[in-house]
C-alpha cells in the first residue's frame, strides 16, 4: 500500500483541458498509481487496469451521488447502484441487445437514407446540426414509444446531462473568475431546473402514450411490467428519461467524433473507402479513440484499494475512460488512429453494470451512417470551423461543416477513394 501520490499539474476542467487532455493523460500515464488533485480535492483513476476494476468495484465506488464532479442525486439509471439498478436495467434489456436491435434496423435505414439524401443534396451543410442530431432523436423515440415531433422539447435532454456535468461550459467564458466554482454550482441549480421541466414534459408525452394501443416498443413493456408491481410510474419516467439522455446526446457526440477522427486522419478515410469490411473496427477504434463519455465519477463509501493506493471514504473518483483508453501498458502506439487496431476490450462504452446499456443500437446507428454516407459520396471535405462541445466529460462536436460530393460513379462501380485533407479547424469557440 503507497501514500497518495499529489499532482496539481493537470486541471480537467481548465478550457485546455476540455479541449484536449491527451498530452496530459500521455503524462500523467507515466504513473503508476492513482493521483490526488488537491486543488480540487479528487482523485484521478487513469491506467486501464485501474479504471477497469474500479468501474466494476459498484459497493466500494457508488454512482449514487451522481457521475460528475458536483455530487447530486437523480434517479436516472446510471446514478443508481444495486439492487435497483439491475432490477430496472432487465426490464429494457432484450430490447438493446444485439438481436433486439435487429429489430429495429429498417427504422435506422430508413432515417439514415433519408437524412443523408438531404445532406448529399444541399451539399455545403453543418452535418451535425442538420443531420447528425436528428438520427439518434428519430431512433430513441420510436423505440421508446414516444412521439419524436417535437424536437425541441426533446432537445431538452442536454440538460439533463449539464446536471451531471454542470462544470463543463463556465471555464471558457469566465476562466480566471476566483468564484469559478460559485459559477458552476449555478449552472448545476439551472440544469437542475431543465430537468423538473423535462420530467414534467415527458410525464405528460407518458400520460398520453397510455391512451395508444400496446406496440413493439420499450414503454408498453413498462406498462405491463408496472401492472405487475416490478416498476413504479416514477421509475417508469426516470428509466424514459435515461434512454432518451444516451439515446441522443451520446450518439451524437460519438458520430461527430468518428466523422472527426476520420477527417484529420485521411489516410484512415481511404483505408476505409478501400476496405469497407472496416466499418465495424472503425466504430470499436473511434470508441477507444474518442470515447463520448470521457470519465464519470464515483463516491468511496469505504476505504478502497486501487492498485497499491489507498483511496479514503468519502473521496470523489474520477474513472477517466479517455485516459484508460490510451494507456500504452495496454494499447500499442495508443496515440495513433488506425481503424484495423484489433482489440475488443477498449472503455469506450464503460464497465461493469453501467457499460451503455445502448452500445449495440450505437454500433448499429454508426455502422448503417457511415456506410451510407460513404455511399453517397466521391468527397467529404471540411469547409470551416469544427468546434467542439466544451466539456471536460463529453467528447463531441457543435459544428460539423461539411461539402459532401455526391457520388457520381454508375452503380456498381468500385467506390473513389477521395479524401481532402482537413481545411480549417478550431476547437474552442473563443479563439
Amino acid at each position: 500500500m503507497t501514500s497518495a501520490t499529489h499532482t496539481d499539474e493537470f486541471d480537467p476542467f481548465s478550457p485546455s483541458a476540455m479541449d484536449d487532455p491527451y498530452p496530459a493523460y500521455a503524462r500523467l500515464l507515466r504513473a503508476e498509481e492513482p493521483l490526488y488533485l488537491a486543488e480540487r480535492d479528487m482523485w484521478l483513476v487513469i491506467r486501464y487496469d485501474h479504471v477497469r476494476v474500479a468501474a466494476k468495484d459498484h459497493a466500494a465506488l457508488s454512482s449514487a451521488e451522481g457521475i460528475a464532479y458536483h455530487r447530486s442525486t437523480l434517479p436516472v439509471l446510471f446514478g443508481l447502484d444495486q439492487p435497483d439498478h439491475t432490477r430496472l436495467r432487465r426490464l429494457v434489456r432484450h430490447d438493446f441487445a444485439p438481436e433486439g436491435v435487429q429489430f429495429w434496423r429498417p427504422l435506422i435505414e430508413q432515417a439514415c437514407g433519408e437524412l443523408l439524401d438531404e445532406a448529399v443534396a444541399t451539399g455545403d451543410i453543418d452535418l451535425v446540426q442538420q443531420a447528425i442530431i436528428l438520427l439518434p432523436v428519430k431512433v430513441v423515440t420510436t423505440i421508446v414509444g414516444l412521439p419524436g415531433d417535437d424536437i425541441a422539447k426533446l432537445k431538452l435532454t442536454a440538460g439533463v446531462l449539464e446536471s451531471f456535468v454542470a462544470n463543463a461550459k463556465v471555464g471558457e467564458s469566465a476562466p480566471d473568475d476566483p468564484d469559478e466554482n460559485a459559477l458552476r454550482l449555478q449552472a448545476a441549480k439551472s440544469a437542475l431546473s431543465s430537468v423538473a421541466g423535462l420530467s414534467t414534459f415527458l410525464g405528460g408525452l407518458i400520460k398520453e402514450r397510455r391512451t395508444r394501443p400496446p406496440a413493439r416498443d420499450v414503454i408498453t413493456k413498462l406498462f405491463a411490467a408496472a401492472e405487475r408491481g416490478g416498476v413504479t410510474e416514477n421509475e417508469i419516467l426516470w428509466l424514459c428519461l435515461t434512454l432518451l439522455v444516451g439515446g441522443q446526446e451520446t450518439m451524437t457526440h460519438f458520430l461527430g467524433s468518428m466523422l472527426d477522427a476520420l477527417l484529420h486522419h485521411p489516410d484512415q478515410f481511404r483505408l476505409l473507402r478501400s476496405r469497407p469490411d472496416l466499418v465495424a473496427s472503425t466504430i470499436e477504434e473511434t470508441a477507444r479513440f474518442y470515447p463520448p463519455v470521457q470519465n464519470v465519477f464515483r463516491t468511496a463509501t469505504t476505504d478502497v484499494l486501487v492498485g497499491n493506493t489507498t483511496i479514503p471514504e468519502g473521496a470523489r473518483v474520477e474513472l477517466s475512460f479517455a485516459a484508460a483508453n490510451r494507456d500504452p501498458r495496454k494499447f500499442p502506439d495508443p496515440d495513433s488512429y488506425r481503424i484495423d487496431r484489433r482489440m475488443d476490450d477498449h472503455l469506450g462504452f464503460g464497465a461493469g453494470i453501467h457499460t451503455c446499456v445502448g452500445r449495440h443500437l450505437a454500433r448499429l446507428q454508426a455502422a448503417t451512417f457511415l456506410r451510407m454516407l460513404m455511399d453517397r459520396t466521391d468527397d467529404i471535405a471540411l469547409i470551416g470551423e469544427l468546434v467542439k462541445i466544451p466539456s471536460p466529460a463529453f467528447r463531441g462536436l457543435d459544428h460539423l461543416p461539411l461539402r459532401l460530393t455526391p457520388k457520381s460513379a454508375p452503380a456498381g462501380a468500385p467506390a473513389t477513394t477521395g479524401v481532402r485533407p482537413v481545411e480549417a479547424r478550431r476547437e474552442n469557440p473563443g479563439e
